[in-house]
Protein backbone atom coordinates (compact mmCIF):
# COMPACT_ATOMS: atom_id res chain seq x y z
CA UNK A 1 0.00 0.00 0.00
CA UNK A 2 1.24 3.20 -0.99
CA UNK A 3 1.73 5.79 2.06
CA UNK A 4 0.98 8.98 0.10
CA UNK A 5 -1.19 9.92 -2.69
CA UNK A 6 -0.27 13.05 -4.50
CA UNK A 7 -3.60 14.71 -5.50
CA UNK A 8 -3.86 16.96 -8.58
CA UNK A 9 -6.79 18.55 -10.23
CA UNK A 10 -6.43 20.12 -13.48
CA UNK A 11 -8.51 22.45 -16.38
CA UNK A 12 -7.15 24.06 -19.19
CA UNK A 13 -3.77 23.96 -17.82
CA UNK A 14 -1.49 23.22 -20.16
CA UNK A 15 1.12 26.09 -20.05
CA UNK A 16 1.89 24.52 -16.07
CA UNK A 17 0.71 20.75 -15.49
CA UNK A 18 3.87 19.34 -16.70
CA UNK A 19 5.98 21.50 -14.28
CA UNK A 20 3.17 20.48 -11.51
CA UNK A 21 3.57 16.67 -12.25
CA UNK A 22 7.39 17.00 -12.68
CA UNK A 23 8.02 18.40 -9.21
CA UNK A 24 5.64 15.49 -7.75
CA UNK A 25 7.74 13.01 -9.90
CA UNK A 26 11.42 14.32 -8.50
CA UNK A 27 10.21 14.27 -4.41
CA UNK A 28 12.53 11.98 -2.70
CA UNK A 29 10.81 9.68 -0.37
CA UNK A 30 11.40 6.57 1.54
CA UNK A 31 7.87 5.61 1.24
CA UNK A 32 6.03 4.19 -1.68
CA UNK A 33 3.87 7.27 -3.61
CA UNK A 34 1.30 7.69 -6.36
CA UNK A 35 0.43 10.75 -8.40
CA UNK A 36 -3.35 10.82 -8.64
CA UNK A 37 -4.71 13.56 -11.30
CA UNK A 38 -8.15 13.93 -11.99
CA UNK A 39 -8.69 16.24 -15.43
CA UNK A 40 -11.99 18.29 -15.44
CA UNK A 41 -12.74 17.98 -19.25
CA UNK A 42 -10.08 20.31 -20.85
CA UNK A 43 -10.36 21.80 -24.10
CA UNK A 44 -7.01 22.75 -24.57
CA UNK A 45 -3.44 20.35 -24.61
CA UNK A 46 -3.52 19.54 -21.23
CA UNK A 47 -4.88 16.14 -21.30
CA UNK A 48 -2.30 15.15 -23.89
CA UNK A 49 0.45 16.50 -21.31
CA UNK A 50 -1.11 14.46 -18.92
CA UNK A 51 -1.16 11.38 -21.10
CA UNK A 52 2.36 11.69 -22.34
CA UNK A 53 3.03 11.44 -18.49
CA UNK A 54 1.13 8.30 -17.77
CA UNK A 55 2.59 6.57 -20.42
CA UNK A 56 6.01 7.41 -18.94
CA UNK A 57 5.57 6.24 -15.34
CA UNK A 58 2.72 3.41 -15.60
CA UNK A 59 1.50 2.65 -12.08
CA UNK A 60 3.61 5.85 -10.31
CA UNK A 61 0.59 8.19 -12.50
CA UNK A 62 -2.95 7.58 -12.04
CA UNK A 63 -5.08 9.88 -14.77
CA UNK A 64 -9.05 10.38 -14.30
CA UNK A 65 -10.29 12.54 -16.96
CA UNK A 66 -14.43 13.73 -17.18
CA UNK A 67 -16.31 13.63 -20.12
CA UNK A 68 -17.99 16.55 -19.48
CA UNK A 69 -16.97 19.70 -16.81
CA UNK A 70 -17.90 19.02 -13.57
CA UNK A 71 -16.81 22.03 -11.31
CA UNK A 72 -13.92 22.74 -9.45
CA UNK A 73 -15.41 22.06 -6.09
CA UNK A 74 -16.75 18.28 -7.80
CA UNK A 75 -13.33 17.52 -9.46
CA UNK A 76 -11.98 18.27 -6.06
CA UNK A 77 -14.48 15.69 -3.81
CA UNK A 78 -14.03 12.82 -7.06
CA UNK A 79 -10.07 13.04 -6.66
CA UNK A 80 -9.83 13.29 -2.87
CA UNK A 81 -12.23 10.05 -2.93
CA UNK A 82 -9.96 8.04 -5.87
CA UNK A 83 -6.67 8.38 -2.86
CA UNK A 84 -6.47 5.30 -0.90
CA UNK A 85 -3.02 6.12 0.78
CA UNK A 86 -2.75 7.11 4.66
CA UNK A 87 -1.91 10.27 3.58
CA UNK A 88 -3.28 12.93 0.68
CA UNK A 89 -0.84 15.47 -0.65
CA UNK A 90 -2.97 18.19 -2.18
CA UNK A 91 -1.41 20.00 -5.71
CA UNK A 92 -3.30 22.31 -8.07
CA UNK A 93 -2.02 22.21 -11.76
CA UNK A 94 -1.07 25.56 -11.82
CA UNK A 95 1.19 25.51 -8.92
CA UNK A 96 4.29 23.04 -8.33
CA UNK A 97 6.55 22.17 -5.75
CA UNK A 98 10.40 23.93 -4.96
CA UNK A 99 11.62 21.32 -2.38
CA UNK A 100 12.31 18.16 -3.14
CA UNK A 101 12.11 16.71 0.32
CA UNK A 102 8.88 18.23 1.33
CA UNK A 103 6.94 15.26 1.32
CA UNK A 104 9.49 13.03 3.28
CA UNK A 105 9.65 16.46 5.73
CA UNK A 106 5.88 16.75 6.36
CA UNK A 107 5.88 12.17 6.18
CA UNK A 108 7.89 12.47 9.48
CA UNK A 109 5.82 15.20 11.11
CA UNK A 110 2.56 13.84 11.02
CA UNK A 111 4.12 10.23 11.81
CA UNK A 112 5.58 11.71 14.55
CA UNK A 113 2.69 13.42 16.16
CA UNK A 114 -0.36 11.43 15.90
CA UNK A 115 -2.47 14.67 17.44
CA UNK A 116 -1.92 16.76 14.08
CA UNK A 117 -3.90 16.20 10.93
CA UNK A 118 -2.57 18.68 8.55
CA UNK A 119 0.75 19.18 7.85
CA UNK A 120 1.39 22.82 5.59
CA UNK A 121 4.48 25.10 4.70
CA UNK A 122 5.06 28.51 3.65
CA UNK A 123 4.74 29.14 -0.19
CA UNK A 124 6.21 31.76 -2.41
CA UNK A 125 3.26 33.48 -4.43
CA UNK A 126 4.42 34.25 -8.30
CA UNK A 127 2.46 36.39 -10.06
CA UNK A 128 2.57 36.81 -14.02
CA UNK A 129 0.21 39.18 -14.71
CA UNK A 130 1.17 42.70 -13.55
CA UNK A 131 3.70 42.64 -10.64
CA UNK A 132 7.04 40.68 -10.65
CA UNK A 133 8.72 38.72 -8.11
CA UNK A 134 7.99 36.71 -5.01
CA UNK A 135 5.89 37.27 -2.70
CA UNK A 136 5.56 35.25 0.38
CA UNK A 137 2.05 33.46 1.14
CA UNK A 138 1.79 33.41 4.79
CA UNK A 139 3.59 35.58 7.75
CA UNK A 140 2.88 33.09 10.75
CA UNK A 141 5.51 31.84 13.32
CA UNK A 142 3.03 29.56 15.42
CA UNK A 143 3.78 25.60 14.82
CA UNK A 144 0.12 25.01 15.75
CA UNK A 145 -3.16 26.06 14.43
CA UNK A 146 -6.62 24.67 14.97
CA UNK A 147 -10.30 25.30 13.45
CA UNK A 148 -10.68 28.05 15.35
CA UNK A 149 -7.75 29.85 13.41
CA UNK A 150 -9.59 28.69 10.37
CA UNK A 151 -12.28 30.81 11.58
CA UNK A 152 -10.64 33.68 10.81
CA UNK A 153 -9.47 33.40 7.34
CA UNK A 154 -8.00 30.95 5.26
CA UNK A 155 -3.86 31.09 5.96
CA UNK A 156 -2.63 27.26 4.38
CA UNK A 157 -1.36 27.26 1.28
CA UNK A 158 -3.46 24.48 -1.13
CA UNK A 159 -0.23 23.06 -2.71
CA UNK A 160 1.78 22.73 0.68
CA UNK A 161 -0.78 20.60 2.45
CA UNK A 162 -0.17 17.01 3.38
CA UNK A 163 -3.01 15.85 5.22
CA UNK A 164 -4.39 12.30 7.35
CA UNK A 165 -6.55 10.63 4.83
CA UNK A 166 -9.80 11.34 6.30
CA UNK A 167 -11.83 11.15 3.46
CA UNK A 168 -14.98 9.16 3.22
CA UNK A 169 -18.59 9.02 1.51
CA UNK A 170 -19.56 11.17 4.76
CA UNK A 171 -16.57 13.84 4.69
CA UNK A 172 -17.68 16.44 2.40
CA UNK A 173 -21.26 18.52 4.18
CA UNK A 174 -23.77 19.50 1.98
CA UNK A 175 -22.44 23.26 2.02
CA UNK A 176 -19.19 22.26 0.52
CA UNK A 177 -20.94 22.20 -2.88
CA UNK A 178 -21.91 26.36 -1.89
CA UNK A 179 -18.28 27.61 -2.23
CA UNK A 180 -17.08 29.46 -4.67
CA UNK A 181 -13.52 27.42 -4.17
CA UNK A 182 -13.00 24.41 -2.33
CA UNK A 183 -9.55 24.68 -0.33
CA UNK A 184 -10.90 26.39 3.01
CA UNK A 185 -13.54 24.24 3.19
CA UNK A 186 -11.35 20.93 3.21
CA UNK A 187 -9.26 22.41 5.56
CA UNK A 188 -12.05 23.31 7.86
CA UNK A 189 -13.58 19.80 7.55
CA UNK A 190 -10.42 17.98 7.73
CA UNK A 191 -9.14 20.26 10.84
CA UNK A 192 -12.40 18.43 12.98
CA UNK A 193 -9.90 15.20 13.05
CA UNK A 194 -7.08 16.73 14.21
CA UNK A 195 -4.42 19.78 14.97
CA UNK A 196 -2.66 21.88 11.93
CA UNK A 197 0.93 21.60 11.74
CA UNK A 198 2.34 24.74 10.32
CA UNK A 199 6.71 23.93 8.65
CA UNK A 200 8.01 27.55 8.28
CA UNK A 201 9.51 26.61 4.89
CA UNK A 202 9.21 27.39 1.25
CA UNK A 203 8.52 24.23 -0.51
CA UNK A 204 6.07 25.33 -3.49
CA UNK A 205 4.94 28.29 -5.38
CA UNK A 206 1.23 29.40 -5.98
CA UNK A 207 1.00 30.87 -9.36
CA UNK A 208 -1.54 34.03 -9.72
CA UNK A 209 -2.30 34.43 -12.94
CA UNK A 210 -5.91 35.82 -15.22
CA UNK A 211 -7.26 32.00 -15.26
CA UNK A 212 -7.13 31.61 -12.10
CA UNK A 213 -9.91 30.84 -9.17
CA UNK A 214 -8.18 33.56 -7.15
CA UNK A 215 -6.61 35.43 -9.64
CA UNK A 216 -8.55 35.66 -11.98
CA UNK A 217 -10.70 38.14 -9.84
CA UNK A 218 -10.99 41.73 -8.99
CA UNK A 219 -11.25 43.01 -5.37
CA UNK A 220 -14.85 43.09 -4.91
CA UNK A 221 -15.54 39.60 -6.50
CA UNK A 222 -12.75 38.08 -3.98
CA UNK A 223 -14.32 39.17 -1.14
CA UNK A 224 -17.53 38.58 -2.27
CA UNK A 225 -16.33 34.83 -2.70
CA UNK A 226 -15.28 34.96 0.88
CA UNK A 227 -18.20 36.00 2.45
CA UNK A 228 -19.85 33.14 0.47
CA UNK A 229 -17.33 30.81 1.75
CA UNK A 230 -17.61 31.78 5.28
CA UNK A 231 -20.94 31.34 5.18
CA UNK A 232 -20.68 28.30 3.94
CA UNK A 233 -18.00 26.94 6.99
CA UNK A 234 -20.41 28.61 9.05
CA UNK A 235 -23.66 26.01 8.39
CA UNK A 236 -20.64 23.27 8.41
CA UNK A 237 -19.24 24.09 12.23
CA UNK A 238 -21.51 23.02 14.84
CA UNK A 239 -19.48 23.93 17.81
CA UNK A 240 -20.61 27.16 19.77
CA UNK A 241 -17.50 28.95 19.66
CA UNK A 242 -16.72 28.06 15.94
CA UNK A 243 -20.04 29.27 15.04
CA UNK A 244 -18.76 32.71 16.70
CA UNK A 245 -15.90 32.78 15.21
CA UNK A 246 -17.32 32.29 11.49
CA UNK A 247 -19.91 35.29 12.68
CA UNK A 248 -16.99 37.70 13.68
CA UNK A 249 -14.91 36.62 10.24
CA UNK A 250 -18.44 37.56 8.34
CA UNK A 251 -18.42 40.98 10.02
CA UNK A 252 -14.86 42.20 9.45
CA UNK A 253 -15.42 40.87 5.69
CA UNK A 254 -18.69 42.66 5.25
CA UNK A 255 -16.96 45.33 6.62
CA UNK A 256 -14.03 45.13 3.80
CA UNK A 257 -16.60 44.93 1.82
CA UNK A 258 -18.81 48.57 2.71
CA UNK A 259 -15.05 50.32 2.74
CA UNK A 260 -15.25 49.48 -0.73
CA UNK A 261 -17.96 50.49 -2.05
CA UNK A 262 -16.98 53.68 -0.13
CA UNK A 263 -13.61 54.21 -1.64
CA UNK A 264 -15.57 53.48 -5.10
CA UNK A 265 -18.25 56.17 -4.08
CA UNK A 266 -20.84 53.21 -5.09
CA UNK A 267 -23.60 54.52 -2.51
CA UNK A 268 -26.21 52.05 -3.56
CA UNK A 269 -23.78 49.15 -3.16
CA UNK A 270 -22.26 50.60 0.57
CA UNK A 271 -25.95 50.86 1.50
CA UNK A 272 -26.85 47.27 0.46
CA UNK A 273 -23.64 45.90 2.66
CA UNK A 274 -24.10 48.54 5.52
CA UNK A 275 -27.45 46.93 5.53
CA UNK A 276 -26.19 43.30 5.74
CA UNK A 277 -23.58 44.49 8.20
CA UNK A 278 -26.21 45.82 11.05
CA UNK A 279 -28.21 42.94 10.29
CA UNK A 280 -25.25 39.96 11.06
Amino acid sequence: MTEVSTCIISYNQEKYIGQAIESALLQKCSFESEIIICDDASTDETRKIILSYVSKFPGKIKAHFAEQNIGMLKNWEKALKLCTSKYIALLEGDDFWTDENKLQKQYQILENNSDYTISFTNANIQYENGKLGFDAYVTLKNEEYTTVDLMKYNFIPTGSVLMRNNISNTFFHAAYFKSPFADWIVHVLNSKFGKIHFLNEFTTTYRVHSAGVWGGTNEEKQLKNKLKAIDCIGEIVTDRQLKFWAKQSRKEILQNICALYQQQKSYLDYLIYRIKLLLN
